[in-house]
């Protein structure tokens, strides 16, 4: 399975800072991805395609480290990044092209009057696909914490501007970075507890 190994992020280390991440030299390490500040782009441990057809700058693959790095807010792992496309019968073709995998699920997570999503799995992380109408772009992120009230509490500390945690809809909680921040999509999320 291919695995995000890098992600890049927009903005500078004051703004992530401000959201309870330790910044290590414009590097946060997030479970086993290593994020670079900057620019939104990715980088996955193999590719079965020439990245470039995903329209996304694509970085090269990094060993991250197993045991990541303790970030106040305690945020684990990248729990997914949108990924917005023209088509999404094209932005899947070329995803499967370049991951080598098909998508895990294609449905309409929302509803039928909301869009049409694909998901990967890719490594600790899912690829949350959407045609959107609009060119290729990392449209956000979502990042994993066991505590969400914790987590929003040591952002609002930290400076960041951060909303009330609410249902997600793919089930437990999310809390989201409100937009004006880095103008990016950006949220923390619980999981749903298990039976």
């Amino acid at each position: 399975m291919p695995m995000l190994t890098r992600l890049g992020l927009p903005g500078d280390e004051q703004a992530w800072a401000a959201l309870g991440f330790t910044v290590d030299n414009g590097t946060i390490q997030i479970g086993r991805v290593t994020c670079t500040l900057g620019e939104a782009a990715w980088g996955f441990d193999e590719t079965h395609a020439a990245p470039a057809i995903l329209g996304v700058p694509h970085l090269d693959a990094a060993e991250g480290s197993a045991a990541g790095v303790e970030h106040p807010n305690g945020v684990t792992i990248v729990d997914h990044v949108v990924y917005w496309m023209p088509n999404l019968d094209d932005g899947v073709a070329n995803l499967t092209a370049v991951l080598g995998i098909p998508p895990r699920r294609r449905f309409f997570p929302r509803g039928p009057e909301g869009p049409e999503m694909a998901f990967y799995r890719v490594g600790e992380a899912f690829i949350e696909a959407v045609g959107s109408g609009l060119p290729p772009t990392l449209a956000g992120v979502a990042f994993l914490t066991p505590d969400l009230d914790a987590s929003v509490a040591a952002v609002r500390a930290a400076g960041g501007p951060i909303g009330d945690p609410r249902p997600a809809v793919q089930g437990g909680r999310i809390a989201p970075v409100r937009q004006g921040h880095l103008h990016w999509g950006i949220a923390l999320m619980e999981p749903k507890p298990r039976p």
